[in-house]
């Protein structure tokens, strides 16, 4: 596997808010943000897991095994696998428990383009919806993202890119395409842990943003729509590569 030194080569790190030798779901883990049921913590907690690559695509979720490193009974595991299963970032057989849904090139080829498909919808609402104000929030998270990349604080940057993304669908004011584009970003940002990016990928998204922001701002709705689905197009393709030279260099 390639190593982080490879000139253009960016890779994720750790980014789980429980970090090792704390995975442990307790009371207190309650009071540093991580609320709701018991089920609901072990599941916010698997997904952090999903996020950091600590389990991968296609791994096997055992109950006994997930009990033990979160510290609970079979009970709320059980429970919190059922609610991945209900987000399809799991699949539960009958008789042979559950697995980490596998990632394929077409996986990430349907994933990316059903995310254009929704993202360029919620661009096209927000650039005939976004006051002065949101635009300037807008901004504000593209320019986070900048200052980010620039150090290369990869967690920053995942959380201003998630938040640069949520606000323009906050904006468009359409709950529901917003709750589907949701769905999956685990994945996605675990598959990029796993892969990284390509060499020019990072300033994409910075040329991306910048240009979808100004484009909204113009009120251009056919320029906004544009720069999103190339904003999408272009993750894909970057991601494709990567894939297909890790699977080169086997």
């Amino acid at each position: 596997m390639a190593s982080d030194k490879v000139p253009g080569y960016v890779r994720f790190p750790d980014i789980r808010r429980v970090r090792a030798g704390e995975g442990k779901v307790t009371e207190s883990t309650a009071a540093n943000g991580v609320v709701g049921t018991m089920s609901t913590r072990i599941e916010q907690a698997i997904r952090r897991d999903i996020l950091s690559g600590a389990i991968r695509p296609g791994e096997r979720l055992r109950v006994a095994e997930l009990s033990a490193r979160y510290g609970v009974s079979h009970i709320p595991v059980r429970d919190a696998l059922r609610q991945l299963e209900g987000d399809r970032l799991v699949i539960i057989e009958s008789h042979k428990g559950a697995v980490l849904r596998g990632v394929s090139r077409k996986f990430v080829t349907d994933m990316h383009d059903t995310r254009a498909a929704i993202e360029t919808l919620l661009v096209r609402n927000a650039t005939l919806k976004a006051t002065e104000a949101e635009l300037d929030t807008l901004e504000q998270l593209a320019l986070a993202y900048e200052t980010a990349a620039a150090v290369q604080a990869m967690e920053r940057m995942v959380e201003a890119n998630l938040r640069f993304h949520r606000c323009i669908a906050r904006i468009a004011d359409n709950p529901e395409a917003a709750d589907i584009l949701d769905r999956g970003w685990e994945l996605v940002i675990g598959i990029r842990n796993r892969f990284g990016f390509g060499e020019n990928r990072v300033a994409d998204i910075i040329r991306q943003h910048r240009a979808m922001v100004q484009a909204i701002r113009a009120r251009d709705p056919v320029l906004a729509v544009q720069m999103a689905q190339e904003h999408c197009d272009s993750a894909r393709d970057d991601l494709l590569a990567r894939m297909e030279r890790e699977e080169a260099a086997r």
